[in-house]
Parts: structure tokens; C-alpha cells; sequence
């Protein structure tokens, strides 16, 4: 076993080799809140052969950071990175994932999907005779999400496009469109595009993983 380990460590010096896994855990922290943090799919060749290393001051790793999971303890407000180091029977690979670490408004705002102010961009003219400044989200039904504009106008035109975190893009013009989503595949940006006879205005949110989870 202890061979296995210097291998590892060798290794993870030497350099590593990068390939498909994925950290699993929140994205977003509260301080003084404690999370683990998983490796998938783990295919480690032994209980220890694992390799956490945690960069930052905001958040410290509770716990042997020789096995396949971790729990990790938010301290502060910043940004934590994590990354993970695995000797397979295919060699070593590393994954990584960035946490972001808040307090207060900052958290509730994140988990109550406002972690990003709406991004507004009037197109054509400065004068955009366009109402609409803002688009809010309701739960339309099990793993279904309803966007809608603050200001309701059928002269208007929608275009709708949706950013899921695993790279994949749906799109509507509906007024009120429905999407799905999941917890393995939460909506991560909603851009809207909002057309009158006169120009053209652009809004676009994020969301943290965090809020699909209580969505």
C-alpha cells in the first residue's frame, strides 16, 4: 500500500493526465457550512488511492484526503478550488471543481436565483421603447421550469434561449416557455431577446447550481 501511495505522489508531481470525471458536491457554500465532496465515476485501483488538494483560505478539508470522498468545512467568504488526483488501471487522473463561498444577502441571493444581476443590452437605438427590465422563473411542474417577462405585451417578440451546465441549449419564442431541468443538468444562463417594431433589447441571468437544488 504504501508503494501505491508513493506512486501516486510521483505521479502527481511528475504530471497528470486529464480525463473524464467530475467532482460532485455544491457549488455554492454558506460560511460555516460543512459538504462533501465525491469523485464519479471512482474507479481508484485501491481505498487510498485517492489524492485531494484543496487551494485557498476559505474553506478547509475535515478528514483523510487519501479516499474517494472528502468533506470540507466554509470558512470565509472567496473562492475554494478543489481538485482530486486518482490512480486508475489506466494511469492517473485529476478532476477539479471551484466553489464559490458566501454570507448573508450574498447567499440568499444566490440560493433565491438573483446570484448575478440581470445583464440588460438595448440594441439599435438608445431610446428602446422596450417596458421589459427584468424575467422571473416559476416551478410550471415536477423538473419543469416557466420563465416570463416582468411586463406583459403581445406586441412584443421573445426569443428564449436557454444554457445547461452540461453544455447543452434549448430555445423558445414563446411568450411564457417551459424547461426542463434536473439536478444533473441544471440551467446555468437564460438569455432573452425581446424584439418591438423599433429595436431590439437583450437580457441574460445566471444561476448557481445551488438554486435548482431548492428550486
Amino acid at each position: 500500500m504504501k508503494t501505491q501511495l508513493l506512486i501516486l505522489l510521483g505521479l502527481f508531481i511528475s504530471g497528470l493526465s486529464f480525463a473524464q470525471c467530475t467532482i460532485t458536491g455544491k457549488s455554492v457554500l454558506k460560511v460555516q457550512d460543512e459538504e462533501t465532496y465525491s469523485i464519479s465515476p471512482d474507479i481508484g485501483q485501491c481505498k487510498d488511492c485517492h489524492l485531494w488538494s484543496n487551494y485557498g483560505k476559505s474553506a478547509t478539508v475535515i478528514g483523510d484526503n487519501k479516499v474517494s470522498s472528502i468533506r470540507l468545512k466554509a470558512n470565509e467568504e472567496g473562492r475554494q478550488l478543489i481538485s482530486i488526483s486518482v490512480l486508475t488501471s489506466q494511469g492517473m487522473i485529476q478532476c477539479s471543481k471551484t466553489i464559490e463561498i458566501l454570507s448573508g444577502k450574498n447567499y440568499d441571493n444566490a440560493i433565491n436565483g438573483t446570484s448575478a444581476d440581470i445583464k440588460q443590452n438595448t440594441n439599435i437605438s438608445k431610446n428602446c421603447d422596450i417596458e421589459v427590465t427584468d424575467f422571473k422563473q416559476g416551478k410550471f411542474g415536477d423538473g419543469i421550469v416557466n420563465f416570463f417577462p416582468n411586463i406583459s405585451n403581445n406586441e412584443y417578440k421573445y426569443a428564449w434561449t436557454v444554457n445547461y451546465s452540461d453544455g447543452s441549449i434549448m430555445k423558445s419564442t414563446d411568450k411564457n416557455p417551459q424547461f426542463p431541468f434536473a439536478k444533473e443538468k441544471s440551467i446555468s444562463i437564460v438569455k432573452l431577446q425581446v424584439f418591438s417594431k423599433n429595436c431590439i433589447k437583450d437580457l441574460s441571468r445566471s444561476y448557481e447550481t445551488i438554486f435548482w437544488e431548492h428550486f
